[in-house]
């Protein structure tokens, strides 16, 4: 299942915010009838990747995350599978139930069955084909790509950056670099060269059989003097994986990712125009996270951490080289190889 940041009242279409007519932490089953409506209307709109994982988010239980079985509604307008009810926490001296996404709380008596988001989660379920295809990584973003380098400058003093500034891997020995205002000197991180103001633009890293990393993109004016939290808050939009496993997204609170596989290389996608971040599974096409509404105050950096040591693997990133067929030879036959094109032309002559 895919998660994405904004759920909450947010309208994908126009930009609305629906939070206003129903205080809930999820969409109504009336606002996902609308979108869906919308969704098989808007043909190739630039809206259709945010309005599939829309409903895959509103579709799934916070709780086990999975589809919603027999949902039942709290008092906040979340909902959550019927045997998933158990295990929310209990309020402090209290019977009410906390929910999982926003800690209100609902009495018991209060907690009803939402058929009619049953109905539509049925519904989606079945379409569930189409959403990942429209989820699937558009191959026209590699237009974009952009052909970056690592900005040492600000790279920790416990990170080893390759000679071409592509690669980056923690070390066990502190180097001996100048203590510079734009140096990170506590978390072990790293900012591209490239500051992005407008556009859109798009890279990939290779994270191999890494166990731990951070991915994605900063503020320009984050702090780097310190220890780092990578919030949404603190102007980190980035994808972060723990013990091998563990996905998450940097939102308050952190949002938990499930996909198929291992990621081996990601695809970052940076719009500034329409203020959005997306991350996908460069090798298989998949969709793996989008934020939105990201700041475009300031530029935008890109942001990576590889693993610190002792963890068992080398821990290393990589930025991928550009691919650009316009610039790549097309295929000689051996035999015509030694052959220039003036001899050739003699030959035939």
């Amino acid at each position: 299942l895919i998660r994405l940041e904004g759920v909450a009242g947010c309208d994908p279409v126009g930009g609305g915010n629906l939070t206003n007519k129903r205080p809930s932490c999820a969409p109504s089953p009336q606002d996902l009838s609308s979108w869906w409506k919308q969704l098989e209307d808007r043909g190739a709109s630039s809206r259709r990747v945010d309005m599939a994982a829309l409903f895959q988010e509103a579709s799934s239980c916070p709780v086990c995350s999975d589809y919603l079985e027999k949902p039942m509604s709290l008092e906040c307008g979340c909902s959550v599978c019927l045997k998933c009810i158990n295990s929310l926490q209990k309020e402090p001296n209290g019977e009410g139930l906390l929910c999982y996404c926003c800690s209100v709380v609902s009495q018991k008596n209060k907690v009803r069955p939402n058929r009619q988001l049953e109905r539509l989660v049925s519904h989606i379920k079945e379409l569930e084909p189409k959403l990942k295809k429209i989820l699937q990584m558009n191959p026209r973003m590699r237009k974009f790509q952009v052909d970056m380098t690592l900005d040492a400058n600000t790279a920790n003093n416990f990170l080893l950056i390759s000679d071409d500034l592509r690669s980056v891997r923690s070390g066990r020995i502190r180097q001996n670099w100048q203590d510079l205002a734009e140096r990170f000197d506590f978390s072990v991180c790293v900012l591209g060269s490239s500051r992005f103001t407008c556009g859109r633009h798009y890279w990939e890293v290779g994270v191999g059989t890494s166990t731990e990393w951070d991915l994605g993109v900063c503020r320009e004016s984050v702090h780097r003097k310190g220890r780092i939290q990578l919030t949404t808050e603190r102007g980190f939009w980035t994808v972060s994986l723990r013990t091998g496993s563990h996905l998450s997204a940097s939102t308050v609170p952190p949002t938990f990712l499930f996909i198929d596989g291992k990621l081996q290389r990601v695809g970052i996608f940076l719009d500034m125009g329409m203020q959005n971040v997306s991350f996908f599974d460069a090798e298989g096409g998949s969709h793996v996270y989008t934020f939105r509404r990201v700041s475009a105050e300031e530029p935008l950096r890109p942001f990576l951490a590889p693993s610190i040591p002792p963890n068992g693997d080398q821990g290393v990133l990589s930025i991928c080289p550009v691919m650009n067929p316009g610039t790549t030879d097309a295929p000689v036959h051996p035999g015509e190889a030694k052959q220039t094109p003036t001899a050739k032309k003699q030959k035939t002559g």
